[in-house]
């Protein structure tokens, strides 16, 4: 995904390359406004025609707006569309991140108490959570791709016994979802965690992982909905041919508007090129799970889960906070402190690094 700022200036916009679609759009207008340049350089030749066909100026007007309407409706409808699909994917991305790594920092904080008892166990369990969460996150990203290319980073992947990797990588050949099979080992892991007292919580509490962990597989389903389902093909051959007889018959239409052959040339290119840079800009929105450049940045939202999760297994994951002796504990010290500028973290990241 392209990253700018509100702030850049506009020739740094209109001028970048990558990931923009004006060069596709700009192939199909430029042949366009040629083409109306060579109409009107040879109009006293093609007048006859023209009157054969009945395509007088105010037929030809009629005619480009008739075609131009529907299109420039089509063209909105899609890109609305195309723009909530984008926006639905990041959004369902986002929240089984979250579901999924608040399951992962639930059961590691159900492990706390059996630290004491049985510190092994514990640590092994952290680690191999941690790994499978890893994988499973990996593996639903990768699963929404339109080629599986299985290159995302995941923790440690050789740590896990040759069992585990095995069945992982044989799951696909027997016809098995592998983030359905993460899910169930985890769920499995946790189940096994729980009869070996490394897990020691209510059941009812512990219940609510789960329900965690099918939130997150019900967002990856439905932005599997995105994937699965391409815009609908009826509107896209319309759109098509509505906008390949706007290439052809624009330069017909401004012939007989505008008798300048600059200014002839320059009408036909802004319509026919702004539609199809419409046209392509919702194409490239439709699909956001990718790699195209303007594709949401899914090795990224990986990096961010395993830095979550990796934060979990860190020395100071399990420290319990507590209130030092400069607290302030009356109503009117605290409401004080909101407005004190050297209350804030800023501050004392600034004394540690001095």
């Amino acid at each position: 995904m392209i990253d700018y700022t509100t702030g850049d200036f506009l020739f740094r916009l209109a001028f970048r390359y990558r990931g923009s679609v004006m060069p596709r759009a700009a192939a199909i207008a430029v042949p366009s406004a040629c083409l109306s340049a060579l109409l009107l350089y040879f109009e006293y030749h093609i007048v006859d025609a023209r009157d054969t066909l009945g395509l007088s100026a105010t037929r030809t007007t009629i005619i480009w707006a008739v075609v131009t309407g529907p299109l420039v409706t089509m063209l909105s409808f899609r890109t609305n569309q195309a723009w909530g699909r984008f926006w639905e994917g990041t959004g369902l991305l986002h929240a089984m991140r979250g579901e999924w790594f608040d399951s992962a920092s639930c059961l590691a904080t159900f492990t706390c108490s059996g630290k004491c008892t049985n510190p092994e166990g514990v640590d092994n369990f952290r680690h191999t959570l941690l790994r499978l969460m890893s994988l499973c996150h990996g593996s639903a990203l990768d699963e929404l791709k339109h080629d599986e290319t299985e290159s995302y980073e995941v923790l440690d992947i050789t740590g896990l016994d040759d069992t585990t990797i095995k069945i992982l990588t044989e799951c696909k050949s027997c016809g098995f979802n592998r983030v359905e099979v993460l899910l169930h080992m985890i769920q499995v892991l946790v189940i096994d965690a729980q009869e070996r007292g490394i897990i020691n919580v209510p059941a009812p509490i512990l219940s609510r992982v789960y329900q965690t962990l099918s939130r997150g597989f019900v967002n990856l389903l439905n932005a599997k909905k995105i994937k699965d389902v391409r815009f609908p093909f009826p509107y896209a051959q319309v759109m098509a041919v509505l906008l390949l007889f706007l290439a052809v018959f624009t330069p017909l239409a401004m012939t007989s508007m505008l008798p300048h052959g600059g200014w002839c040339a320059l009408g036909t290119f802004v319509p026919v090129f702004g539609l199809y840079c419409l046209y392509y800009a919702a194409e490239e929105l439709e699909m956001p799970f990718g790699e195209d450049h303007n594709d949401l940045p899914m090795t990224h939202f990986q990096a961010e889960m395993n830095s979550s999760l990796l934060m979990l297994i860190h020395e100071g994951s399990d420290h319990v906070a507590a209130l030092s002796s400069r607290a302030q504990r009356d109503f009117e010290s605290m409401k004080e402190s909101l407005h004190d500028a050297r209350n804030s973290l800023h501050n004392f990241e600034e004394a540690v690094h001095k």
